[in-house]
């Protein structure tokens, strides 16, 4: 399921949580492999009253809401995450007291915890029996079937949310729209260079795929495998960077350093554009407008979805012998 849509606007009440897999980092959708959960279910549980606990794998599942959030029990949950390998400083400070239970494609009910910090918001926008995607971290897997702890979850966009667009993308829409409070601190995808800050609030980028943004950091990321990517983020207030250093062309970020915040509109777009031949804007429109600005190269290329692009797979991190043949 792409949730990533035109116009469309995704609440992310986590986005400066402490998230399990992705240590002190802003909520990254990308990070959470589409899977089935009635195949993950299906595995047969450890011989006799056994657990297995794995490292954290973080998973997103598309599934029903079969009943709301209920208080239940968390001690042997939190001592799998430790287990895990999970610091218990984070298992702290991530507070968890309550499930939900979720219905499966072919219609399994399964128990699965939910951070304290989604259960107001699942109540208000996630009728009984609705639809909704989790992005769930996968912590042990039990006699009663696996440990997995919620996230973020998102609900299919209506009509009215598909005709909604931030504004920064005129033609076609160039990446995925968010809401989260003003002053929400936005975090790096993966480490790079600041190569263009705007700080005009009514700048206008005249190519159709990049429209109005207002306030925006674009970050050059480049990778092991000499691949590069630029990320951009969009609709920002304060351009303020870790411990409140001003965000300025040439800073080196590492993943998960603030690029900013987010601005008034409560509203706040993010996009990936890998440096790739194919989708380079050649024309002799770009070349007139940007050419003899190295801070605009970003805007020749084309945009990829950022809820399946895999930044440790582009850049060569996940790549084992085997593969290169």
């Amino acid at each position: 399921m792409a949730i990533f849509r035109r116009g469309r606007i995704l609440r992310l009440t986590s986005i400066s949580l402490l998230l399990l897999v992705e240590g002190a980092a802003a909520f990254d959708p990308a990070r959470y492999q589409p899977a089935d959960l009635d195949v993950i279910s299906a595995r047969k549980p450890p011989v006799g009253r056994g657990v297995d606990v794995f490292p954290a794998r973080a998973y997103r599942f598309d599934v029903t809401l079969a009943s709301r959030a209920a208080p239940c029990k968390t001690d042997f949950l939190k001592w799998a995450m430790q287990t895990s390998g999970i610091e218990q400083s984070q298992v702290q400070s991530i507070p968890i007291s309550r499930c939900i239970k979720v219905r499966s494609a072919k219609g399994k009910v399964l128990s699965v915890f939910i951070q304290d910090v989604l259960t107001e918001s699942l109540e208000k926008e996630v009728p009984q029996d609705g639809k909704l995607t989790l992005y769930a971290t996968l912590i042990y897997f039990g006699q009663e079937g696996p440990g997995m702890i919620v996230n973020e979850f998102t609900r299919p966009q209506t009509k009215q949310q598909a005709r909604q667009d931030c504004g920064c993308g005129k033609d076609s829409h160039s990446g995925g729209d968010y809401s989260a409070p003003a002053g929400t601190p936005l975090s790096v995808m993966e480490d790079g260079i600041v190569v263009k800050v705007e700080e005009n609030e009514q700048a206008i980028v005249n190519i159709p795929t990049a429209g109005q943004c207002g306030r925006y950091v674009v970050v050059k990321h480049t990778f092991p495998n000499g691949r590069t990517a630029f990320t951009r983020y969009t609709h920002l207030g304060r351009l303020t960077g870790k411990t409140g250093k001003a965000i300025s062309v040439g800073l080196q970020v590492r993943k998960g350093d603030n690029i900013g915040e987010v601005g008034s509109k409560g509203i706040f777009h993010f996009e990936i554009r890998p440096l790739e031949t194919a989708t380079m804007d050649k024309s002799a429109a770009w070349t007139q407008l940007y050419g003899a600005e190295p801070g605009m190269d970003w805007s020749r290329f084309g945009t990829v979805d950022p809820q399946t692009f895999e930044a440790d797979v582009f850049g060569g991190k996940n790549v084992t012998p085997a593969s290169k043949k």
